[in-house]
């Protein structure tokens, strides 16, 4: 009768431990612990408990490098593949940092400075952006979705402004980039 009860208490001591460190730490950790204890009548077994487990890193951080990217005019068409589309529209280059699945961006357009703030979830970069202009009714922020080509050298997708424009107006794609180192 003691044994089952001092079984339970080691069971929970150890299950408490668990739940205590895995709400402090940051690190993915998966830990499995069994707690025995043996007399000589018999041996008894308490049952393995796991912790929960995040996704690890990725192996490759595909978005850190320079990019070519080119936002699109709304009345031109919307398709790169086209003769001149890519050309037509000014170049602004962006330069990106992943780590982990957190990535972080720059870019300059005009007298503006641009940031972006984002995770990437398979091959979706999605977050926030803020262009901030020495004139300020040209700032903007909002939020922007694009889709990596499976290469992982360029992607498609688009810069919703707040209150403005997005996909609920159907807006089709109208930023697109290639990787440039």
């Amino acid at each position: 009768m003691n044994l089952r009860r001092e079984t339970l208490i080691l069971t929970g001591i150890v299950i408490c431990a668990i739940l205590i460190a895995g709400c402090t730490s940051s690190k993915t950790v998966t830990t499995t612990v069994s707690a025995s204890v043996t007399t000589p009548a018999a041996a008894t077994t308490a049952a393995p408990v796991a912790a929960a487990t995040t996704p690890a890193c990725p192996d490759k951080e595909v978005l850190t490098g320079n990019w070519d990217s080119r936002e699109l005019g709304y009345a031109s068409n919307h398709d790169v593949r086209e003769a001149g589309v890519w050309n037509d529209a000014g170049p602004v280059p962006v330069t990106l940092s992943q780590k982990c699945w957190d990535a972080t961006g720059t870019y300059k357009v005009g007298d503006c400075d641009g940031k972006l703030t984002g995770k990437i979830e398979k091959n979706i970069f999605s977050g926030h952006f803020t262009l901030k202009c020495a004139n300020t009714a040209d700032s903007s922020s909002g939020t922007f979705s694009v889709t990596m080509a499976a290469d992982n050298q360029s992607f498609m997708g688009s810069m919703y402004k707040s209150g403005g424009y997005g996909p609920e107006n159907s807006f089709p794609p109208s930023w697109w980039a290639k990787k440039t180192a």
